[in-house]
């Protein structure tokens, strides 16, 4: 799972092992994906949404990033988590990444807010979300 801050990284001479780790991902039969949400906190500019197309457009161990949209039942969901944690609408985006987490049993989500992400992933006991920066060596 990528959030706004993994965007800004893909592209860089700083993605090399943030590539690696999405191309082993899918190999492995893991899902790469975003929220839709996170595409309005990176889009911002013609550079930005240029640079997040092509992020997007690239394939990573046989698959493209997938785009996942807030339907009625995921913005549900999202509202669930801001309300379990106590928090408002200024963790959205950051509650959206967790919520498409949500369906699986793990997901590692690439962000530079871990703190944030695990304090919403706590409202989902069923799901083991880890996190790690996106520029970090591996």
């Amino acid at each position: 799972m990528l959030d706004a801050a993994a965007f800004d990284i893909l592209g860089t001479p700083r993605d090399t092992d943030m590539r690696a780790l999405l191309r082993r991902t899918a190999e492995r039969g893991g899902r790469v994906c975003c929220a839709a949400v996170t595409l309005a906190e990176v889009c911002r500019g013609m550079a930005r949404t240029r640079h997040a197309e092509a992020a997007l457009a690239r394939s990573h161990g046989g698959q493209r990033i997938r785009v996942v949209a807030t339907d009625e039942r995921l913005g549900k969901l999202v509202g669930a988590i801001l309300h379990q944690a106590g928090l408002g609408g200024d963790r959205i985006a950051n509650a959206h990444v967790v919520a498409v987490c949500a369906p699986s049993d793990a997901a590692l989500v690439l962000t530079e807010d871990p703190g944030d992400v695990a304090e919403l992933a706590a409202t989902l006991p069923g799901c083991r979300i880890v996190t790690r920066r996106p520029d970090a060596r591996l």
